[in-house]
């Protein structure tokens, strides 16, 4: 099991955050949501809305677990169905990277139906960042700097190095593939061939995952400023001060973006005109929120250190509901129709009513979860640093539905 995660290791030097934001103005929020059953990135779609759309219940079944031998995983699954050009069959495939406890990069592509690995593809140094997947392609850095381009039967296609480790995972505009490393710069390559297109070079690091909204990004960091990035030129176009740094990707809804920091308060900020809608502050102080918010109608929801997971009001920021759990959260929560599924840092995984914030099931895994659920064809996915990669089921069933030990 890596020791300390290398994630948290670096928010004792200074954090800088990417916010990508929507700049589209579409007043329902319903045409924003996506509409792919799949889920090809770190949030699961280019907006990093964590939501995605499926038949619920109450309850969980645990289906299969996949244990990567000494190492872990600090990222989360990308979920994706392909046609098998060989049998014309589709095939449904659970792309997740971890590290080895001799920190050596590890990305698996493993059978959704049953866990068993379908091949693995190894980098220098480990993978902190979850794999964004396009057109049979993957993509993703390691923390040695290198950022990787594999097909998927698991073969690098290109590579290209940065100079320092890459915490942020990747997400994808046109024909651009976009990225942050803790060199301080946002790259866009040509995702076909892994050509340099351009960066946008901030003060300090990037650790946040790439979010794109329309045809622009939000970049922010030590420097307490937001920086408002062109993706058709990686010029910036305008900027806002902020508070403090946040590790926390943003979730976009139209015009607006949401996410916390690391003094406890949480932001809706609004692109187009560059100012803060509302705020909410953590009463008692330092309490970060690392966690990336969650986003449906009528509802954002988010998870701190305090122990709290949070649904707040997307347009007044109100309090619709908030309950503690048993460890602190960074792990950012997924919402499934009307069900949110979160993870704590002790390996307890919850399932809740959207609504209401009723807590509905809750199972303790093997590890701690650092890394976000994923949810795609009626599974969910969700790895531990502890090296085990697990897959459930919503059921028709009372099983486990009183597991709340």
């Amino acid at each position: 099991m890596p020791s300390p995660p290398t994630t948290y290791r670096c928010i004792n030097r200074i954090l800088i955050v990417c916010l990508m934001i929507s700049f589209g103005g579409m007043s329902s929020f319903a045409q924003t949501q996506p509409t792919s059953p799949d889920w090809t990135s770190f949030r699961g779609n280019a907006q990093s809305t964590g939501y995605a759309d499926g038949e619920t219940s109450d309850t969980f079944l645990p289906l299969w677990k996949f244990k990567l031998d000494e190492g872990g995983f600090e990222s989360s699954a990308a979920i994706v169905a392909t046609k098998d050009t060989a049998t014309g069959l589709e095939q449904k495939t659970v792309y997740i990277a971890g590290l080895t406890n001799d920190v050596r990069g590890k990305l698996f592509a493993l059978n959704l139906e049953d866990g068993t690995k379908r091949w693995e593809f190894e980098s220098e140094d480990g993978f902190l960042t979850t794999p964004v997947v396009d057109n049979g392609k993957l993509y993703l850095g390691d923390m040695l700097g290198h950022f990787f381009c594999v097909d998927s039967s698991g073969e690098k296609q290109w590579t290209y190095k940065t100079e320092i480790e890459i915490n942020s995972s990747a997400n994808i505009y046109k024909d651009l593939v976009l990225f942050g490393s803790q060199d301080g710069a946002l790259y866009a390559l040509d995702k076909a061939t892994g050509e340099f297109r351009w960066k946008h070079t901030t003060e300090d690091q990037i650790q946040c995952s790439i979010t794109v909204a329309k045809n622009h990004a939000f970049l922010a960091g030590c420097d307490s400023m937001l920086h408002v990035i062109d993706l058709d030129t990686g010029k910036e176009t305008g900027n806002v001060k902020l508070s403090s740094p946040t590790i926390s990707t943003p979730a976009a809804r139209g015009d607006t973006a949401y996410f916390g920091n690391e003094k406890g308060t949480f932001y809706s900020v609004d692109a187009a005109t560059l100012k803060t809608n509302w705020t909410v502050e953590d009463e008692r102080g330092g309490n970060s929120i690392r966690s990336s918010a969650a986003v449906a109608d009528g509802h954002i929801v988010v998870g701190a250190r305090n122990r709290k997971l949070y649904s707040f009001h997307p347009e007044t920021g109100k309090e619709n509901w908030s309950t503690t759990l048993k460890n602190k959260v960074d792990s950012s929560p997924v919402i499934v129709k009307n069900r949110v599924i979160a993870a704590s840092n002790d390996g307890r995984l919850y399932l809740l009513n959207l609504e209401d914030g009723k807590l509905l099931w809750q199972k303790q895994f093997n590890g701690g979860f650092t890394g976000s659920p994923a949810f795609a064809h009626g599974f969910v996915i969700v790895a531990t640093d502890d090296g085990f990669v697990y897959a459930l089921k919503f059921a028709d069933t009372n099983q486990d539905k009183n597991d709340q030990t």
